[in-house]
């Protein structure tokens, strides 16, 4: 069956808003370039925008891990105790920083399957993670886009990552 009427309609709106298309409907220059990744529009702007922020790098593993599968494992007969082990990655800014802590914390420790068990930490949904930003900084390599990371001492990362995330998006996504 093809899409309700009402959902094209806001399909075409956020995609407008994102700056994709024209307001006649037309793919611009910057839609084209979001085409490239395969990934939700709102990702894909959150890259193509990233340099001028000076976080690509650190977008790149948020867009990764929002790509797979929760990877976050919460077994009935250990809640308590995988919540603790979660609770050490937690970001007060919100889950986005939370995964970006999961990632480098798993790159960290050299991907090891043992300390993903350990820590209640899916390894496959890492590992895939993993994957998925080797091929989406080949794309951003490809276009041309620098490859930057924020000073984490400096006082204004999180109002850096708060500016890529909402500015220049139209809805924000919140973690499984």
């Amino acid at each position: 069956d093809p899409p309700a009427p009402e959902t094209l309609m806001r399909a075409l709106e956020s995609l407008n808003y994102l700056g994709a298309l024209d307001d006649d409907g037309n793919l611009t220059d910057i839609g084209r370039l979001m085409a490239e990744f395969p990934l939700d529009p709102q990702l894909s702007k959150m890259l193509l925008v990233s340099p001028r922020y000076k976080c690509s790098n650190e977008m790149l593993s948020i867009a990764a891990t929002l790509s797979v599968p929760n990877v976050f494992l919460r077994p009935g007969e250990a809640r308590q105790e995988a919540d603790r082990a979660h609770e050490r990655f937690h970001h007060i800014d919100g889950d986005h920083l939370t995964l970006l802590n999961v990632y480098h914390a798993y790159k960290t420790n050299n991907e090891d399957p043992n300390w993903c068990y350990d820590n209640f930490l899916n390894y496959r949904s890492l590992k895939a993670a993993d994957s998925v930003r080797e091929q989406l900084g080949r794309i951003m390599q490809r276009l041309q886009l620098d490859m930057v990371s924020t000073d984490f001492q400096a006082q204004t990362t999180t109002s850096t990552f708060d500016s890529v995330w909402s500015r220049d998006f139209s809805c924000k996504q919140r973690m499984p």
